[in-house]
C-alpha cells in the first residue's frame, strides 16, 4: 500500500527562514510543496521519510533567497494491483461505489465490479445484493472490503505542476473544475469482498 521513493528537487528557501539549519528550512518547504500531493505516475505523497542531502544555498541575484539541490525520500500511498483494501462507503449512485479510506477519497467501485446479481434501489440510493433470496443493502459508512483493479493518473496538470509551472503554464487549469489526480478502481465481486459484515460469523 505505501511505498518509499527518492527524489531529487531544488528548494528555494526564503531569507526569513535562512536563520535555520538547512535541514529544518529545507524539510519545511519539502513538506509544504509535496504533502497530500500527487506525483504523476507514482502516488500520493503521505510524509517525509527523510533528507538525504543537501547541496548549495546559492543566492541569486534580485532574489534574496537561498537555493538548495536536495534529495529526500517520502512515503507515498499507491496500493498494488490485487491488493485488497478496507475502506468506508461514502456514497452510492447508478454509475457505482465511491469508497473513503480516510486519508484518499476517490476511490470508484464501478457497477459492473459489483457482487452479481446488484441492483439500484431508486427510493434507497442504494445498491442492493440479491444472495440466496435476500436483500444485502450496501449502506452508507459501513467498511467495505475491496480490490485494487487499477489506478489512474488524470492527465490535467496537478497542483504540484502547476506550482512548478512558470508564465503562461501557470495558467492551465487553475480555472477548471476540482478533478481527481489519482483515481483507484475496485471491485467487490468475489468471496469476501463487499461490506464486511457480510461474511461475520
Amino acid at each position: 500500500m505505501f511505498i518509499i521513493t527518492k527524489i531529487e528537487d531544488q528548494i528555494r528557501v526564503l531569507p526569513q527562514d535562512l536563520t535555520k539549519t538547512p535541514v529544518d528550512a529545507v524539510t519545511a518547504v519539502i513538506e509544504q510543496r509535496f504533502i497530500d500531493k500527487v506525483i504523476p505516475n507514482l502516488g500520493l505523497v503521505v510524509t517525509i521519510y527523510d533528507v538525504l542531502q543537501i547541496e548549495g544555498g546559492f543566492v541569486y541575484p534580485n532574489d534574496g533567497a537561498a537555493f538548495f539541490k536536495v534529495q529526500f525520500r517520502v512515503v507515498v500511498f499507491r496500493p498494488f494491483i490485487g491488493e485488497i483494501l478496507v475502506g468506508k462507503l461514502k456514497s452510492c449512485s447508478r454509475e457505482g461505489l465511491r469508497v473513503s479510506l480516510d486519508f484518499f477519497e476517490d476511490v470508484l467501485i464501478p457497477e459492473h465490479a459489483l457482487q452479481d446479481p446488484s441492483f439500484y434501489d431508486d427510493s434507497e440510493r442504494l445498491w442492493v445484493w440479491k444472495f440466496d433470496g435476500n436483500d444485502m443493502y450496501m449502506d452508507l459508512k459501513e467498511p467495505i472490503r475491496f480490490r485494487v483493479q487499477s489506478i489512474k493518473f488524470s492527465a490535467q496538470p496537478t497542483p504540484l505542476q502547476l506550482e512548478n509551472a512558470t508564465g503562461d503554464d501557470k495558467l492551465i487549469g487553475t480555472a477548471a473544475k476540482p478533478f481527481s489526480p489519482m483515481i483507484i478502481m475496485g471491485d467487490i465481486n468475489g468471496d469476501g469482498l463487499g461490506l464486511t459484515t457480510w461474511w461475520l460469523g
